[in-house]
């Protein structure tokens, strides 16, 4: 059975711009974001290992090197069978504590293959620990698994701080391989100092969360972003499809009519709830009540409502469809062709043509209002960092799911320096020995 396809673009993979100085591993590695980050940075990826077999096969193409499959058979024997190396990245899998999930933190399974990134910690002692995971890993509901993590570290003489570092891409200019996303993130920054007294030592955070210096996240353009028309292939399968754009349509004819008489509310606007006085119930929790009673209050104020609602078939839409949220701004044009939106389960969600939403691994792509169409996967590429000739899966779904999943390659570079700057051993300057084989632990 053949693997599956890549779709090539008219420029070559990546490549190191310079002799490599020192060695990295990439565990879950996804489609390679840390590789792309640490290998502009100058260093030699050694080993990779990836479990989803589209991820290794997209690795494979832009890389040439095949990453290990379950990182676990090679830890858990009496050898650890992951070669030497210099720094240790890991974007180690999410889902135990996302908010998505059932936020079991180490209970889960999943969320065990911490241990088995320590492991090798233990074996090869890397001079950098660089960790990868979702916002919600610093979270109150979380603060055992945070404590578990950092005191492993210290343990094993890393010097490590207590509070999480938590950047995203738009808080960076072009200029600092920023991009037009907000992707906040945890990272977990940790030097070897071999002292672990010196490591239970207080350290702030390396990096601290928002813009760099003269910078401001609005004055990103998603614009400058895309693609040409005339780059992109089978335009026709990012194009909205009718029952799509005639959702939009409707809100759209409602922004204008409602923006003619008052400013836009901020809060959720739910059609299916627009009467004379809100339906409350002993049982409604307070936020509910007071988005209900707003929206009464908007119907009470604009009883053109109706005839919009029959105009456009509003009460036929699906439940999901009756939901909007304006979220551009006061100052903005009251016209959805001219914002970026999300169709999710809350609702129609508009926001201003700077940055974008986090893309995300399931079908929320987000909406081009001026080219009325999605974001397409070379456009959800460059939004991680990643390089236009970077070769992307055949299938759009698999592609958007990666990208979805993929680390940012201007943010792992910026807490990167961070933590090799703040190094006292002259990183990465001096030369590092030749790469030993793999041995025994």
């Amino acid at each position: 059975m053949s693997g599956p396809k890549i779709i090539k673009t008219l420029q070559a993979a990546p490549e190191a711009s310079h002799a490599p100085a020192w060695r990295f591993i990439d565990l879950f590695a996804g489609v390679g974001g840390f590789h792309q980050a640490m290998t502009d940075l100058g260093g030699e990826c050694v080993f990779a290992s990836e479990i989803d077999r589209d991820a290794r096969t997209v690795y494979r193409a832009n890389y040439g090197m095949e990453p290990a499959g379950d990182i676990r058979p090679l830890t858990e024997g009496a050898k650890i069978l992951v070669p030497e190396h210099d720094v240790l990245c890991a974007g180690f899998p999410c889902q135990p504590f996302s908010k998505s999930g059932f936020q079991r933190g180490m209970e889960e399974t999943r969320g065990t293959l911490f241990f088995n990134i320590l492991k090798i910690i233990e074996a090869r002692r890397p001079r950098f620990v660089i960790l990868e995971n979702v916002r919600n890993l610093a979270g109150p509901r979380q603060k055992a698994t945070w404590d578990t993590i950092i005191l492993n570290l210290r343990k094993l003489g890393y010097r490590v701080p207590d509070k999480p570092t938590v950047f995203s891409p738009h808080f960076l200019d072009e200029a600092h391989d920023g991009r037009p996303q907000i992707r906040e993130r945890v990272f977990i920054l940790a030097e070897y100092i071999g002292d672990e007294d010196l490591a239970w030592m207080d350290v702030q955070p390396l990096v601290e969360r928002g813009p760099v210096p003269n910078w401001h996240p609005r004055k990103w353009n998603i614009e400058d972003w895309l693609q040409d028309d005339a780059e992109i292939e089978h335009p026709s399968r990012y194009a909205l499809r009718p029952n799509e754009l005639q959702w939009i349509e409707a809100w759209d004819d409602f922004v204008k009519r409602l923006a003619a008489k008052e400013p836009l509310p901020g809060h959720p606007i739910w059609a299916a709830e627009f009467r004379t006085k809100a339906r409350v119930f002993s049982w409604t929790p307070p936020w509910k009540v007071n988005f209900l009673e707003k929206n009464a209050a908007l119907y009470r104020r604009n009883r053109w409502i109706d005839a919009w609602k029959q105009d456009h078939g509003v009460d036929d839409f699906p439940d999901s469809r009756q939901k909007f949220e304006w979220q551009a701004g006061k100052t903005a044009t009251p016209d959805l062709w001219k914002t970026v939106m999300h169709l999710r389960p809350s609702g129609l969600r508009v926001k201003a043509p700077t940055y974008l939403p986090a893309l995300v691994a399931i079908n929320q792509t987000s909406i081009i209002g001026s080219k009325r169409r999605r974001i397409t996967p070379r456009e959800a590429a460059r939004l991680q960092g990643l390089p236009d000739g970077f070769l992307l899966h055949e299938k759009d779904a698999v592609s958007y799911k990666q990208m979805g999943n993929a680390v940012n390659v201007g943010v792992v570079k910026h807490v990167a320096r961070a933590l090799f700057d703040a190094s006292e051993v002259g990183w990465p300057s001096v030369q590092l020995p030749d790469l030993a084989p793999v041995t025994a632990s």
